[in-house]
């Protein structure tokens, strides 16, 4: 069993809130006050967390759209999906080649329920020293009933998930070109959000490289986990029959053009 990371409870109570306080400050929307920029392309800015408050890790965050436009990913012209994307995979890639890190996270929080603090656009790359993510992350998580397959991509619905009920998974190659990807996480999204449940106003979205030549991600809708995972660590998931309609009733957002 792995060594946890270390937490800084006391410099996790300084964090702004703005995910649960709209009308709260919001540091993203400042950003002639940032600092510790990485790099920048157009409206996207790269930087260093403000907030390091893991031990033994190189935090940084994408701030995905211009100031006071906070519109969720699935919602935002196509063009600007794919310029965010394509900056994040560029810049995930240039961490994961950074010797330091046994392992490089690359994630995007949405909605209250989501585990996030700032509602402003934005995704986190964090290179871990000493945590290898992958030795608990499997191909198997990433397998499931099949909802849609395309040259270099394949889209599923988890039957082996980390946690449960509902986790979307996407299997690609590393060199899928991003308007692909972007298309269908844009679809995928509107689906959890518009067409899934009336609970589900918040995800995570998640990118795996676990080292047999593809790429992933898991789309989970969030809401309160249940105590099976909590205490005991038991994953769960739906009966074959609730994970077909669910896979009926997203074709039409994966086949029809989104409206934004």
């Amino acid at each position: 069993m792995k060594e946890p990371l270390i937490f800084d409870i006391a410099l996790g109570q300084t964090k702004p809130d703005s995910m649960h306080n709209r009308d709260g400050h919001c540091p993203f929307c400042e950003p002639s006050q940032l600092t510790d920029i990485l790099d920048t392309s157009g409206p996207i800015i790269w930087l260093m967390n403000k907030y390091p408050v893991l031990e033994r890790t190189w935090p940084t965050v994408i701030i995905e759209t211009p100031p006071h436009v906070h519109t969720e990913y699935s919602k935002l012209p196509f063009a600007d999906a794919v310029h965010i994307l394509e900056f994040s995979r560029t810049k995930w890639e240039q961490v994961k080649a950074d010797p330091r890190f046994a392992s490089v996270l690359f994630f995007k929080n949405y909605g209250p329920m989501s585990g996030g603090s700032i509602y402003h656009p934005h995704s986190q790359i964090i290179g871990l020293e000493d945590y290898d993510y992958r030795k608990d992350i499997h191909v198997e998580h990433f397998v499931g009933w099949p909802i849609h397959e395309e040259d270099g991509l394949r889209i599923t619905l988890s039957n082996r998930p980390i946690n449960g009920f509902f986790e979307f998974n996407m299997c690609f190659d590393p060199q899928l070109d991003t308007p692909i990807l972007a298309k269908y996480l844009q679809r995928i999204l509107r689906y959890l959000l518009e067409g899934f449940s009336k609970y589900a106003k918040s995800y995570n979205l998640f990118f795996y490289d676990i080292g047999d030549g593809f790429h992933y991600t898991k789309i989970v809708p969030r809401y309160v986990t249940s105590p099976l995972v909590i205490g005991y660590g038991i994953p769960q998931v739906c009966h074959e029959e609730r994970a077909l309609e669910v896979i009926r009733q997203i074709q039409p957002y994966l086949h029809n053009p989104l409206e934004v």
